[in-house]
């Protein structure tokens, strides 16, 4: 009875992603200017496969003002010959430029703060072709923090997720790469509603800047509750949020780009319950309708997906989780009765057509200590067969890897290194089985370098990785591997 609740369970949860998906490729925004270049679903971290004049790579960006230690961008380079890019640091000054070269099959990792010790320098790549991958790294005694690029802007971007309590600092940064200024409005929502200050509507940020907003300075401070919406009125721009979580429940650091749009379906694979853990998925409506979600769970143990009603703090009065209109919800795993203790994925669904924007947050004690990790979700427009990860898996803490079969078929997937010789398959992780709509979780496998890590599959998956803080410190961070899309 219980592998046939699981099949029906399945199959329900993969036709609401395939509706979300026919949803995406065809609500998408009509392409501008260089229109070949621009992909669905492009705001989200990706790399796409095929011939290409040039890729661009718009990183969240460096606080130097919060004291740290080193920042850089990482660039990957798996092909035969070397690569060309152009590095653009970008600030509240002029620009610096830098011509980078890359050889073949190897990395190269680049400074970006050079000596800065206060502001913000956003790091902007132009790669020639389309091979090419990057991420950025932050060295920091709060936690290092690998964070993913992206390569496309948008007129819009969300945070589901804020937090300034106890001391705790937020900054949103807007970042113009282009070469004629934008006109950005700026709203939040706390637990008190929506705020549009007037110091933040109308914001110019000139040609190829950015700018550092204190949500702090800006009227939300001790929040524990801070919901993002940013909208360029004229051009289209790049925001990121950096956080440095001092108390209240939350300690660490996180950078990463926002959510370009609201969608109807987020994936999560590094997702973790216990009697130590504080697990919550942060859902954040910023349409005018009101939405209807479900949350279903994959993992050892799990038979089916469990129900959402028990983890909010008041009871609904069906399965179905209502989020209002400019609302937001924190919904709480650990209330789940029928979720098994330990690591899980997850996939939030609508169920009424709308569509939100999903963020986890994980925050665990372990000794003496604890830590916070979040992430942004997948959506499903991305599960994909083939995965990069640019910075490798040489930092990757234990369950480095985790692996969601999206379908209900049974796969396979097989791990590969790039290395002096090329693309080499590691030992014991060729065409490994992947049963339908389940996670497998791996540590970081023997005799991995610190060159790319690629995954390939013989069924969609999505795929995150937790990574080593360093310092000596407890806890991981989360971040998505990098889905490779055929465009």
């Amino acid at each position: 009875m219980n592998i046939v609740r699981r099949i029906i369970g399945t199959l329900l949860i993969i036709a609401a992603g395939a509706g979300v998906i026919v949803i995406d490729r065809q609500g998408g925004d009509a392409p501008v200017g260089a229109a070949s270049g621009l992909v669905t679903l492009g705001g989200f971290p990706q790399a796409v496969s095929g011939n290409r004049i040039s890729t661009s790579w718009f990183c969240p960006g460096a606080a130097a003002g919060d004291g740290l230690d080193g920042a850089s961008v990482v660039f990957a380079n798996p092909s035969d010959v070397a690569i060309t890019a152009t590095l653009s640091l970008l600030s509240d000054g002029p620009a610096s430029n830098q011509s980078i070269s890359v050889p073949p099959r190897d990395r190269l990792s680049v400074d970006i703060l050079r000596g800065r010790t206060v502001g913000v320098v956003v790091p902007v790549v132009e790669i020639i072709g389309g091979v090419g991958t990057v991420e950025q790294q932050l060295v920091y005694a709060a936690g290092d923090v690998t964070s993913q690029c992206v390569s496309q802007t948008s007129s819009t971007w969300y945070f589901a997720d804020g937090f300034t309590a106890e001391g705790s600092s937020q900054r949103i940064v807007l970042t113009n790469p282009y070469p004629e200024s934008a006109v950005v409005n700026v709203s939040y929502t706390t637990a008190e509603g929506q705020r549009t200050p007037a110091n933040l509507q109308g914001i110019i940020l000139t040609a190829q800047s950015s700018k550092s907003l204190s949500m702090t300075d800006v009227g939300a401070a001790n929040e524990t509750q801070i919901a993002v919406e940013v909208i360029a009125t004229t051009g289209q721009i790049v925001a990121s949020r950096m956080q440095h979580f001092l108390g209240g429940g939350r300690l660490g650091y996180s950078t990463s780009v926002g959510v370009p749009e609201a969608l109807g379906d987020w994936w999560f694979t590094s997702g973790r319950t216990g009697a130590q853990v504080t697990e919550q998925l942060v859902v954040f409506n910023p349409s005018k309708r009101d939405a209807q979600l479900n949350v279903a769970f994959f993992g050892e143990g799990i038979t089916n997906g469990a129900t959402t009603e028990a983890a909010l703090n008041a009871s609904v009065p069906s399965q179905a989780v209502d989020i209002p209109a400019g609302g937001v919800v924190y919904i709480n795993t650990d209330n789940i009765a029928d979720l098994p203790k330990g690591d899980h994925a997850m996939v939030v669904s609508t169920l009424n057509g709308s569509r939100v924007v999903v963020e986890h947050v994980l925050s665990q004690r372990t000794g003496g200590s604890f830590f916070t990790a979040m992430t942004n979700g997948i959506p499903s427009g991305l599960a994909s067969s083939k995965w990069r990860i640019p910075s490798g898996l040489a930092k990757g803490a234990r369950n480095a890897l985790s692996i969601l079969n999206t379908t209900s078929v049974d796969g396979t997937f097989t791990i590969s290194a790039v290395g002096p010789g090329g693309l080499i398959d590691l030992p014991n992780l060729v065409n490994v089985p992947l049963g339908a709509a389940s996670l497998v979780s791996l540590d970081v496998p023997e005799g991995v370098n610190e060159g790319e890590v690629v995954i390939t599959t013989s069924v969609p998956v999505v795929i995150q990785r937790r990574t080593t803080r360093g310092h000596g410190l407890v806890g991981f961070g989360i971040v998505s591997a990098l889905p490779v899309r055929e465009k």
